[in-house]
Order: structure tokens, then C-alpha cells, then sequence
């Protein structure tokens, strides 16, 4: 994990005479929304076995430090299931789903999250146990003092950023200058959206082929 204060170097030169608590606040600030909007940090799938006496599981972020943000992935013995929106539990069961059980896993056609990490089966399942493989992504709390060291070892350039644009927003504060945040907030922005493709590629490539290549 990295201390918010290694961050410091990226943004103090850019805002004279910020109090460093503010400057501090201003990095998880823009940590907390990066991983929020990204999804760029993932958990390893990990198996639980839950039990069929509880409608909804809340599921744990990886430390006491971070929060789930969201499920990207579930799987049951069967295979993958997908989610499922409001709209369409409205649409798949007009006559109501909040109690509808299945004895077995096989009949479940997807999850449902009432908040981030709350996750429901639907139909949910009535068996004593059962298993069910996660992944979610998580970010900061807002309590965080240290951040997953990722976020500064690639990230860096991209959190000051976001952080210059908060700060420079400050209201009658002698280091905000409202003229720069456009240009902050707009590289923030920009990186958030190319970040947040290449999360859900889970940074892979495939190399490019051209005609050539398959003859060679």
C-alpha cells in the first residue's frame, strides 16, 4: 500500500500554500472516484459458500481500508450468471420476484444488487448450502490513509490531476485559481474514460494482424 503523501510531489508544485490536509483530502478524493468510475481494482475470483436460510449476502472488499464498488463477475457450479436490473425483474416477473425460491442452483438466471456488494439471487436458492465464485471491484474508503500501490506506481500524473481540480475549486482560498481547473478536471476526465475501457479488457491486447501475416 502507498501513503497519500507520496503523492504530494505531483500536486504540491502546482498549488502554492495548500494545507497539506487539504491537499491529502484532495488525493483520496480523486483515488476514491478514479477506482469508483474505473473499476480498475479487481479481486482474484474467490469461492463462498453461502447457505439458503439468508435472502441477500453482503459481500467483503479485500481490506478494512476499501469498499466494494460493484460485482463484475459471478459464477455458480453451473457457469457464469449474469445481472439483473429492476427493470428487468419487473419485466421477467410481473406477478413479483422478492419471494420466489428454487431448490437448486441450476435454476438461477441471474444477481441482483440492491447497493454495492449486496448480492441476491434470483430465483434464490432454498438449498442448505451452496457455492458461489465473485469478483468485484473495489475502491478507498474514505477514511483511507494508504491506497493499493498500483494507483501511484501507474496512476500518479492522473490522481494529481483530479486533485489539482479540487483544489483549485476551493472558494476564497489564496492558492485556488479557478482559471485552471478546466484543463485539470478534463485530463482527469479523459482518463478516467480511456481507464475504464482498458479495466474491462482487464488490460489485455491482441496483437494486430494484417494480410501479410497469415502467410508468413
Amino acid at each position: 500500500m502507498t501513503p497519500l503523501s507520496d503523492f504530494e510531489r505531483y500536486v504540491l508544485p502546482f498549488v502554492a500554500d495548500a494545507p497539506r490536509p487539504a491537499v491529502q483530502d484532495a488525493i483520496l478524493d480523486a483515488c476514491v472516484e478514479f477506482c469508483t468510475r474505473t473499476r480498475i481494482l479487481r479481486t482474484n475470483p474467490v469461492t463462498v459458500a453461502l447457505d439458503g436460510d439468508r435472502d441477500e449476502y453482503q459481500l467483503d472488499a479485500p481490506t478494512d481500508s476499501t469498499t466494494v464498488v460493484d460485482v463484475v463477475g459471478v459464477w455458480l457450479p453451473e457457469g457464469q450468471i449474469s445481472p439483473l436490473t429492476r427493470p428487468d425483474l419487473d419485466a421477467m416477473y410481473p406477478a413479483g420476484w422478492a419471494g420466489l425460491k428454487v431448490s437448486t442452483t441450476a435454476l438461477v438466471r441471474g444477481f441482483y444488487c440492491r447497493l454495492p456488494g449486496l448480492i441476491r439471487l434470483i430465483p434464490s436458492v432454498s438449498a442448505p448450502t451452496f457455492n458461489l465464485t465473485v469478483m468485484v471491484s473495489y475502491a478507498p474508503k474514505r477514511s483511507a490513509s494508504s491506497v493499493d500501490d498500483v494507483l501511484f506506481e501507474r496512476f500518479a500524473e492522473v490522481i494529481a490531476a483530479g486533485a489539482l481540480g479540487r483544489l483549485h475549486q476551493h472558494p476564497g482560498t489564496a492558492y485556488a485559481d479557478p482559471l485552471r481547473v478546466a484543463g485539470y478536471l478534463q485530463l482527469f476526465e479523459s482518463a478516467i474514460i480511456r481507464f475504464a475501457d482498458e479495466a474491462q479488457r482487464c488490460f489485455a491486447y491482441r496483437p494486430l494482424r494484417t494480410g501479410q501475416d497469415e502467410f508468413a
